[in-house]
């Protein structure tokens, strides 16, 4: 098997006597063990009237085995083992995975095996679990990407499996006849879930040889009905279906125009990947690019390619264009242009050199390749397992094994007028049908002739260019050597004012990449929304101005990103180190010469004041999240504070608002992975010489918030646009301290699957059902949230105060090996070492910016919850958490479907927000 040699895992690879594909890994310094098992079943093999099954299957199998009976044990067992799990279920595939603490890891895959041997599909948790079905597809129904993918569905060659629903609602699975859904439940495992359809991967720090035993204890019984994939016979469009215009009406405001091109699958290619070296290519966005001209007319803001659906008989690619309004008049030319690039690859494109660049490129990736969690590491492992050749499984992504000219000729010719179909998403059309299910307005009209003749015969347009050779392409590899200091926590090596710079190399993690932030604050910047707006109105047009002389950089494994906060602005670059100063210059330079054109101006604003817009169409508990951030943080306002003032931002305001702010700058440097001493301090220079740093006395930015203590009950009331209902209930803590920290962490750990299990699993009220640590500018903070399809808000919190009421009893009926285990669960989690260079300089960051300045603020907060006793955790939840006499924010939405029902009256309404604020400090 073919490794990275940065890859320090033992693998093996063995197949079950009951044809079970297995990959066992082992890593001595894995923090958790993680188990996958996928199945190559998914909603292509739903029976025709019974849409839905392999995905409702997919919840019933976590509801209970004959060993292991209970509802809802699995996932307190994972928890309190300090682990996570989860399932999705796809076109032609179901994949289940968890992780855990390794010494629960056995009894874990005892658990987990028996949902393929032995599952119950008792009764009552089949009905009550095609509800969360149903309010999970409920949950959706105005969600544009789902809306969408039905007319895709509504489409394409309607014998195609495709084409079926894949979520299931109460229609699908009801019961019929007499006949229990349950039996056709049972039928469907029993035909489907097959050993020899199955690829299983467990990793661990447990030898190779104690993993291979557990999956004989706990695998090898999974029956083979020798099922055998059977493949799609019928193509995914014919030529009915191709040459089409496809009109649909979002929801959002988006304007998206699709090219999409149907091939034959091209799986059996990975080790070539034809496909990779097109789609770089065609989304190429540096100079001379197609999106790089069609940005400069003014016609679109965003492409990519090579995206799209595929499964083992088709594979479609799609070129996207995020239209500008203009762009929208003009998609005629945009496509003309899309096969005038077309052509220029055809002519002038295939070379083996830019081949040889990107596979050098991948190599790069797989030989400095750094660890992922170990849950992420066995779930991309296990669809490996079953797409590639074994002694691929970990290389395969990464092979580009050979320039094949015949190949990439023969995928060009696919990239056809007469192959092509061609959508357009945006508001305002003319429509002649509704979509199932989503009821989408769209329409199908076939290409005119003149179409046809004016994207066939094509010249090729002198603008376009091909990618140059990449310049940002590194040359050394190798790790610099370590400097004397290397083993410690990040160290001030400048302190000056207006400037600091922090340093460290890292000497674990011997990887030639480095990570720089640079925080930019400016009291100018947040001092209003008016300003907090400007500044992220500047972020967007410096992004955009980057873009294209900066892209080679991030082909090349280097990536940057500029983003506004609480208190400014932040740079960060990260990737490969030996150009990361070239790419530092590039984009001070940007900075410098701040041109901002009218036109770059009003598409950015239109982009943002569009995203803005659509956020407000978001589902109600993502409102009401977004709602309670910008309530409690002034300097972060909610999206309709956002949209009013940006309407009203002209351009000229721009300039003189950029000087004034860096007029007033602190920065906060931290130069971080493959850098000695003496870079980290050059590129510091760079910086102040850029940012006119000299003798500044401006401190940060101040970062306010609101303080709940001592309010009793607040509640604010949201207007969504949407069916459900929705509430979400904050308590905060006025402390910072690391017990603090610790009770809250703790009380969330101890709370969230017996919060899951009893209001959606047991009550049934909603698909989004969860509880969640929320710190907010270092003040611990916990939520509890429910949407729901089937309640008012004035019922959702009385489940939620009966649930926090009965919570104390909870904690006092766990014995106390629960309860320790449940606290080495949750510090086990805590104390997880940094799996990469990039979770690692994160944790570092957060700590600059929390002033842990000794970087042990994570150990603190261990010792105090070793020392948290059962007695503390049941006093702050009577004492905090009660709901009579609690300080806490509740936010909610009264959903449509539930105008007329009881009105909230708990607590006292927020009148004023300005007033409210006012606590902010």
């Amino acid at each position: 098997m073919h490794t990275s040699p940065n890859d320090h895992k033992q693998y093996r690879y063995l197949t079950l006597a009951n044809e079970l594909r297995v990959l066992l890994v082992h890593d001595a310094e894995a923090p958790r063990s993680a188990a996958a098992l996928s199945v190559e079943i998914g909603h292509f093999n739903d029976p025709i009237d019974r849409q839905g099954m392999a995905h409702f299957l997919e919840h019933m199998l976590f509801l209970g085995t004959e060993k292991y009976p209970r509802v809802g044990e699995f996932q307190t067992f994972i928890n309190r083992n300090g682990g996570s799990n989860n399932a999705w279920t796809g076109t032609e595939n179901t994949t289940f995975f968890f992780e855990i603490s390794p010494h629960a890891f056995e009894e874990g895959l005892d658990r987990f095996g028996q949902f393929f041997t032995a599952p119950l599909f008792n009764e009552d948790a089949v009905d009550k679990e095609r509800q969360a079905v149903d309010s999970e597809y409920k949950l959706k129904i105005k969600d544009d990407v789902r809306r969408l993918y039905q007319v895709q569905k509504e489409t394409i060659n309607p014998a195609h499996p495709f084409a079926k629903f894949s979520v299931g609602d109460l229609t699908t699975l009801d019961d019929r006849n007499g006949q229990s859904v349950r039996d056709d439940l049972l039928a469907f495992y029993h035909q489907h879930y097959s050993a020899d359809v199955m690829g299983l991967v467990l990793l661990g720090p447990q030898s190779l040889d104690e993993l291979e035993h557990y999956t004989q204890d706990f695998f090898s019984k999974i029956p083979n009905a020798t099922t055998k994939k059977v493949a799609i016979d019928v193509p995914f469009v014919t030529e009915n279906e191709c040459q089409k215009f496809i009109q649909i009406e979002p929801i959002k405001e988006l304007r998206k125009l699709t090219l999409s091109f149907a091939m034959p699958s091209v799986d059996e290619h990975y080790q070539i990947k034809p496909l990779s070296y097109l789609a770089h290519l065609l989304g190429n966005e540096g100079s001379g690019s197609l999106m790089a001209i069609l940005k400069q007319r003014g016609l679109i803001n965003t492409l990519t390619a090579g995206g799209g659906v595929s499964g083992n008989n088709f594979r479609e690619f799609t070129i996207g264009l995020n239209l500008t309004p203009k762009g929208q008049q003009h998609t005629d030319e945009i496509v003309q242009c899309v096969f005038a690039f077309i052509a220029l690859i055809k002519q002038q494109g295939l070379n083996s050199w830019r081949y040889q660049e990107k596979k050098s490129v991948l190599e790069m990736a797989f030989r400095y390749q750094e660890k992922s969690r170990p849950l992420d590491t066995v779930s991309y492992l296990v669809m490996n397992l079953l797409h590639y050749n074994a002694e691929d499984i970990i290389y395969g992504d990464y092979m580009m094994e050979g320039y094949d000219q015949d190949l990439l000729e023969q995928l060009l010719a696919y990239f056809s007028v007469s192959n092509m179909r061609l959508t357009l998403v945006a508001q305002g059309g003319h429509y002649d049908r509704v979509a199932a299910w989503y009821d989408t307005p769209y329409s199908v009209t076939p290409f005119t002739p003149q179409q046809v003749e004016m994207w066939t015969n094509i010249s090729l347009d002198t603008e376009l260019l091909l990618p140059e050779p990449n310049i940002y392409l590194c040359e050394k590899f190798e790790p610099l050597a370590l400097e004397a200091g290397s083993e410690l926590p990040p160290q001030l090596i400048q302190d000056l004012p207006g400037f600091r710079l922090w340093h460290k190399q890292e000497h674990d993690f011997r990887v030639p990449k480095g990570i720089v932030y640079v925080a930019i604050d400016s009291p100018h910047a947040v001092s209003s929304t008016t300003n907090i707006v400007k500044t992220r109105l500047c972020v967007e047009l410096l992004l955009e101005a980057i873009n294209e002389s900066a892209y080679p950089a991030e082909i090349a494994g280097m990536s940057y990103n500029l983003y506004a906060h609480q208190g400014g602005v932040t740079l960060q670059l990260s990737g490969f180190s030996e150009k990361q100063p070239q790419l530092m210059q590039l984009i001070l330079e940007h900075f410098k010469n701040r041109n901002f054109t009218q036109q770059r101006f009003d598409n950015i604003k239109a982009q943002m004041l569009r995203n803005w817009r659509n956020a407000s169409e978001d589902k109600p508990i993502s409102q009401l999240f977004n709602q309670l951030t910008g309530l409690l943080q002034p300097n972060n306002p909610p999206y309709p504070h956002l949209i009013e003032t940006l309407e009203t931002i002209t351009i000229d305001q721009l300039p003189p608002f950029v000087e004034a702010m860096f007029a007033e700058l602190h920065i906060d440097t931290f130069v971080y992975g493959n850098w000695i001493k003496k870079d980290a301090l050059a590129l510091a220079e760079t910086l102040k010489d850029a940012f006119r740093v000299t003798d500044q006395l401006y401190g940060e930015s101040q970062r306010p918030l609101v303080h709940i203590e001592n309010s009793g009950t607040l509640t604010y009331e949201l207007d969504c646009n949407h069916e459900d209902s929705a509430i979400l209930m904050y308590y905060q803590s006025r402390q910072t301290t690391p017990k603090k920290i610790a009770i809250y962490t703790l009380a969330n750990h101890l709370m969230s699957t017996t919060f899951f299990h009893e209001l959606r699993t047991k009550q049934q009220l909603g698909y989004m059902v969860g509880t969640g640590n929320l710190p907010l500018n270092r003040h611990p903070g916990l939520i509890l949230y429910i949407q729901s399809p089937v309640a008012e808000p004035s019922y959702l919190s009385d489940a939620i105060d009966d649930f926090t009421n009965a919570f104390a009893l909870v904690l006092l009926e766990l014995n106390e090996a629960q309860w320790q285990a449940s606290k080495t669960g949750l510090i086990a989690q805590i104390s997880e070492p940094d799996t990469n260079l990039r979770a690692r300089a994160q944790r570092f960051w957060v700590s600059i910016g929390n002033k842990d300045e000794h970087f042990n603020q994570r150990q603190l907060v261990i010792e105090k919850l070793k020392q948290l006793s059962r007695a503390d955790m049941i006093k702050f939840i009577v004492d905090t958490v009660k709901p009579r006499t609690a300080n806490r924010l509740v936010m909610y939405y009264t959903g449509k479907t539930h105008q007329d029902s009881e009105p909230l009256t708990i607590g006292q309404p927020i009148e004023s927000i300005e007033i409210f604020q006012k606590n902010a400090y």
